[in-house]
């Protein structure tokens, strides 16, 4: 019973006196309307009215919210067992006047605030035989008792009606006032996470962009510097391969301005724009050549409705691991192969038979062939051994129907 009187008294009215004050109003207004319709009373019972009244508005205000800040059910009977038999002495000593039964209805109030269930029925119960005793004990017939009982009835009834709806009124506040700073609350932590994306965003654009940087212009700036040391080393000896070294060099250099202006207009490669798919895979793979390896395309299958960034993302590997194998395999042969017949998926192996390694560490440029394929959930397996070549395995979804 303790819980439910605190369940209760969370949604008491706003402010501290509103109730007390209501209470004490009603109180005044009862002894008003009472001593302007007495006739005739002695000073003892005008005395004994007026202090049994200082104590009934006392503790309908002091004990009322005592017993709330207390929480104790005992404190709650206590309150009307001592409120009900004084409020209903008084009425009897104002000799059961009309509006007298007012005194009694602000208990009312306050039983519908500090309890709740049959207790709450039991409360008004005793409201209503304290009335009733009193009024019997004052006329001594019972047909005035029954004649003034509807009004009390009434009143009780309003009284705990407009009570409830004050408190269902608090308590939706209170709800509307809950949700709205948990709303605030979610807000901050929407913006906060809206930043964190932001900021994810831009450090992922940022990445985009080192690779497209990397595998791209990097690319290009490799091989050009390759021909110019190759061009270098056979000027005296040899002129003319020499001049061909540098005019593949300037034929680089022009491929790498108009990367770079497609990388500033569109900061992506398209390898659908101008040629097949084949042929600038092929081109791709020419700068083998310039350094004495032997470049080999395999396809198997078809690249039906192969998307741009898968496209991209093959060009990309076949790129980095040219320029990889140029730089530093010493290898005669440079292969790739790419099948496209399993189901559900393209597979693509690219190796050389170079030096290899056995401590193999990926550089920047593998790291960025290994996010760019993650990022269309691929797989790729790197395998190097000493004297064996090196080679990748790569794994990319591939639906044909779509």
């Amino acid at each position: 019973m303790t819980m439910n009187l605190q369940k209760k008294s969370q949604f008491r009215l706003q402010g501290s006196g509103s109730a007390e004050l209501a209470f004490a109003v009603v109180v005044l207004a009862s002894y008003f309307a009472m001593f302007s319709e007495m006739k005739e009373t002695d000073a003892i019972r005008l005395i004994g009215m007026v202090l049994l009244g200082v104590g009934y508005i006392s503790i309908g205000i002091y004990g009322y919210d005592y017993c709330l800040k207390k929480q104790s059910f005992e404190w709650v009977i206590l309150y009307f067992l001592v409120q009900i038999p004084l409020g209903a002495f008084i009425i009897y000593l104002g000799r059961g006047v009309s509006f007298s039964a007012l005194l009694l209805l602000p208990l009312a109030g306050n039983a519908v605030v500090m309890v709740q269930g049959y207790w709450l029925y039991a409360v008004n119960a005793l409201i209503v035989f304290g009335y009733v005793i009193s009024v019997r004990m004052h006329t001594g017939v019972w047909s005035d008792v029954w004649a003034s009982l509807p009004m009390i009835l009434s009143g009780l009834v309003y009284i705990m009606v407009f009570t409830q709806m004050a408190l269902d009124e608090e308590k939706s506040r209170r709800e509307v006032e809950r949700l709205v700073e948990k709303l605030e609350t979610a807000n901050i932590k929407l913006r906060k996470y809206a930043d964190e994306v932001e900021e994810l965003a831009i450090i992922q654009e940022r990445n985009r962009l080192a690779r497209e940087i990397h595998d791209g212009l990097g690319h290009y700036l490799t091989t050009i510097n390759m021909q110019l040391q190759a061009a270098e080393v056979i000027l005296d000896k040899d002129r003319d391969k020499a001049l061909s070294a540098i005019n593949k060099a300037k034929i680089q250099s022009q491929n790498a301005l108009i990367d770079v202006r497609k990388s500033v207009s569109a900061l992506r490669y398209d390898p659908d724009e101008y040629l097949s798919f084949e042929s600038v895979l092929l081109k791709a793979i020419r700068p083998c050549e310039w350094v004495g390896i032997s470049p080999h395309l395999k396809i198997i299958g078809s690249e039906d409705n192969l998307t741009p960034t898968i496209r991209s993302t093959i060009f990309r590997v076949v790129q980095e691991t040219v320029n990889n194998t140029c730089k530093y395999s010493k290898a005669s042969v440079y292969e790739v192969i790419i099948d496209y017949n399993h189901e559900g998926k393209i597979k693509l192996e690219i190796k050389d038979n170079g030096v290899g390694t056995e401590l193999f560490q990926g550089g920047y440029g593998l790291m960025g062939l290994k996010e760019r394929i993650e990022l269309i959930n691929g797989k790729l397996e790197i395998n190097s051994r000493p004297n064996e070549g090196f080679q990748l395995e790569i794994e990319i979804p591939y639906d044909k129907e779509n």
